[in-house]
């Protein structure tokens, strides 16, 4: 028995629109990467691109890095939730939300330093992380002490090695 899909019609500029209900489906929102396909037999394959593997292996070498040099927490998230951390705390963060707040600043290419109690910690430091054209998550560092600007350089820089890793376009 054939499936059948949603048929849509190409414009003039070679556009097609991916229909509303699969974008909620699937989690498809704007700027998201998608990977195009041509198979042998005639069809073509969009796909969503995800590099959540490619965060997860990059970042927790940042993380175990950043952990061991400054005696704190660091965690790696995406936009949804802590995926990986290293330090005393990680275990707090691990499966935590992250806010709505720090998302858009991350997705803003913001970086700062906050106190106060964040998830658990006194004190929270962030910086996006980001490649040429995409911003895939933060890395934090969590603790007691307010870090210091030589440490929120370290997360910028962190970041941004990490993002042009994931970068594939």
């Amino acid at each position: 028995m054939r499936t059948t899909g949603i048929v849509r019609r190409l414009d003039e500029l070679g556009r097609i629109v991916i229909p509303r209900e699969y974008r909620r489906l699937y989690s498809i929102n704007i700027g998201d990467p998608l990977e195009i396909v041509a198979m042998e037999n005639g069809n073509i394959v969009i796909s969503k691109v995800s590099n959540e593997g490619d965060l997860v292996a990059l970042g927790r070498s940042a993380c175990d890095s950043l952990a061991s040099e400054f005696g704190l927490t660091a965690a790696i998230s995406n936009f949804k939730e802590f995926i990986v951390g290293a330090g005393g705390g990680k275990s707090v963060l691990l499966s935590k939300e992250v806010s709505p707040e720090l998302v858009k600043n991350l997705k803003d290419r913001r970086s700062g330093i906050t106190g106060g109690i964040s998830y658990g910690f006194s004190h929270m430091a962030y910086a996006p992380i980001f490649g040429t054209s995409d911003v895939f998550g933060g890395i934090f560092l969590f603790g007691g002490v307010q870090p210091d600007e030589s440490k929120l350089s370290s997360l910028k820089i962190a970041g941004k090695l990490i993002g042009d890793s994931i970068q594939k376009f």
